[in-house]
């Protein structure tokens, strides 16, 4: 391992803008420290974190030869790191590279052109190149037009412009995606891609960990992704829709997988009615004895419905419809559940399904994420974690399953400037938001907009609330007030959402103001920038805390095991 060349003060010859009070120190703090251990930095909103980090470790990585991944939660996030970098070229002359890189279903040409029916998922879109590796035109035509790589590495990529690009050039997006990484001094991307094991193999074989500064941005989320990435979900919706796809299908053994599928439903049933009020633990080895003789058995018939469900996957795909099996799901959904029932840290939890009460939610959930991220952050030279919300420093670092670290907290400049209010009566407790709560919430934002000739964000705790809101008249209330109304909904595709947080943006500059809709675990909660005048007032409906439900008490219970009863991380 190289030793690092650090100056005797802070380079900030790649910061493109004018200094602000502590911005310097923060420059000098990682230049210094790097060299010395992995760093974790606790910076409000608005510091100027992404040009800061960039700033600090460019000198380092262009004259000593890393790379910089930056990892981020969503889509959206992966643009700003990149954006910022075209600033630092303008401001440097330099010819720095770099691409924000996003998965299949956002640079996948081909399901476009197929027009399936039905929203893909991106398992699904892995799914459809895979089939259609030999005779894919946008692949043919990347394999064999003269694509010059290195003219196209020359200035930093937004996804949105290699998207562009590549649909004019009729080539396939992802590939080339994968082939400009090569030549990228910064890669902005996904979580999932560092983390994940079954997609970090695009990443690794064309970059050397061991040579690259990782960065990983609003660093608090990584907990629940990690949750969330190992974890998986049924429900009753599942097993019906799998009964009907049997019907689809001539083979033997349909009338052993059926009976199979019937006692499954009948045991959920059983489950459902032990639900009271709350969410319940999900007795695995009892569902498996009342499905099959024994575990054997119950192995042998999820592999046969896993089958099934490939057939199942293909037959759509030929019909022009998204390649969708709840056979599928549901088979891969039982060979991880029997990988994982008897691991400390997994639990399976079973819940009412949202809006559905005569349905069934079962749930996989994975809690260690200190034992499932320890070893990813030893893979590379150093790593950075950053956010507005990581103290204290020492507990997140052992949530995280990180050593050796130093950390500091940089104190907000701006809590002078900002001006809060806190409203009376206002609610959104409760499963339900009355029709007499929303109502009042919606008086209040029609007084906040009559009284802010700016664009401002109406951010609510959760989509429930947001419906809530749309249903009693949030849109008419925003348009009535002339403001342009822009809406952030739930399965938003990335295309889709740059292009409304673009023109919401661009609202700043025009007479009719806009109002952007979203809620607080949303595309544009966090990552999202905007300078100047693009958004200076924001209404929040709600807070977005957790249910105190059997997952919480599961949580506690579990990191009380790790640390003691001094240390509970929720």
């Amino acid at each position: 391992m190289r030793n690092l060349k650090i100056s005797s003060k802070a380079d900030i010859s790649y910061f493109p803008y004018k200094l602000r009070e502590l911005q310097a120190e923060f420059i000098y703090y990682i230049q210094k420290n790097i060299k010395n251990g992995d760093i974790i930095i606790d910076a409000a909103t608005g510091f100027g974190k992404t040009p800061l980090i960039l700033a600090s470790l460019l000198p380092i990585s262009l004259n000593q030869g890393y790379k910089i991944i930056w990892a981020v939660r969503t889509g959206t996030e992966t643009d700003r790191p990149i954006e910022e970098l075209k600033k630092i070229n303008d401001f440097s002359d330099k010819k720095i590279f770099g691409l924000s890189f996003r998965g299949k279903k956002d640079m996948c040409l081909l399901w476009r052109d197929l027009n399936l029916k039905g929203e893909l998922e991106h398992d699904d879109v892995s799914f459809l190149c895979k089939l259609h590796q030999k005779d894919c035109k946008y692949l043919l035509n990347y394999k064999y037009k003269k694509i010059d790589l290195i003219e196209i590495a020359t200035t930093p990529l937004l996804y949105s412009e290699i998207l562009k690009y590549c649909e004019k050039e009729e080539i396939c997006p992802y590939k080339l995606q994968l082939d400009l990484i090569i030549f990228a001094d910064v890669v902005a991307l996904n979580y999932n891609y560092i983390i994940s094991k079954d997609i970090g193999w695009v990443l690794q074989n064309r970059i050397n960990y061991a040579n690259s500064f990782l960065v990983i941005d609003e660093a608090h989320n990584l907990q629940n992704v990690c949750s969330n990435l190992n974890s998986d979900r049924i429900t009753m919706g599942t097993i019906r829709n799998s009964l009907k796809e049997m019907d689809e299908l001539n083979i033997d053994g349909i009338k052993e997988i059926r009976q199979f599928l019937n006692r499954m439903k009948f045991y959920f049933k059983e489950t459902l009615e032990k639900i009271i009020d709350e969410d319940i633990e999900f007795n695995v080895y009892e569902c498996i004895k009342k499905c099959s003789e024994n575990l054997e058995s119950f192995i042998r018939m999820i592999r046969k419905i896993n089958k099934c469900g490939i057939l199942i996957r293909r037959r759509k795909l030929l019909d022009g419809k998204a390649p969708r099996s709840s056979l599928y799901h549901l088979s891969n959904f039982w060979i991880s559940a029997i990988s994982n029932m008897n691991i400390d840290g997994i639990a399976f939890i079973a819940s009412k399904e949202e809006d559905k009460r005569e349905s069934i939610n079962i749930e996989m959930w994975d809690m260690r994420s200190n034992v499932f991220l320890k070893n990813t952050w030893k893979k590379f030279y150093r790593c950075i974690f950053c956010s507005g919300t990581l103290k204290p420093i020492d507990s997140f670092a052992e949530i995280i399953g990180l050593e050796k670290y130093i950390g500091k907290v940089f104190p907000s400049p701006f809590l002078e400037n900002a001006f809060s209010l806190i409203t009376k009566d206002l609610t959104s407790e409760g499963e339900e938001l009355s029709e007499k709560m929303a109502k009042s919430y919606l008086r209040a934002i029609d007084i906040f907009i009559k009284n802010l000739k700016t664009n401002i964000a109406i951010f609510s705790a959760s989509y429930r609330i947001q419906n809530t809101l749309l249903e009693y008249g949030l849109k008419e209330i925003i348009e009535k007030n002339n403001r342009k109304f822009f809406l952030e909904t739930k399965d938003i595709s990335g295309k889709t959402s740059r292009k409304i947080l673009d023109e919401f943006k661009a609202c700043a500059k025009e007479p009719i103001k806009g109002v952007l809709c979203a809620t607080m675990a949303g595309r544009y909660a966090e990552g999202a920038d905007f300078p100047g005048k693009e958004l200076e007032g924001i209404f929040l409906v709600g807070v977005p805390f957790d249910k105190l439900t059997i997952k919480t008490k599961l949580y506690i219970e579990y990191y009380q095991k790790i640390y003691g009863k001094l240390h509970i991380f929720i």
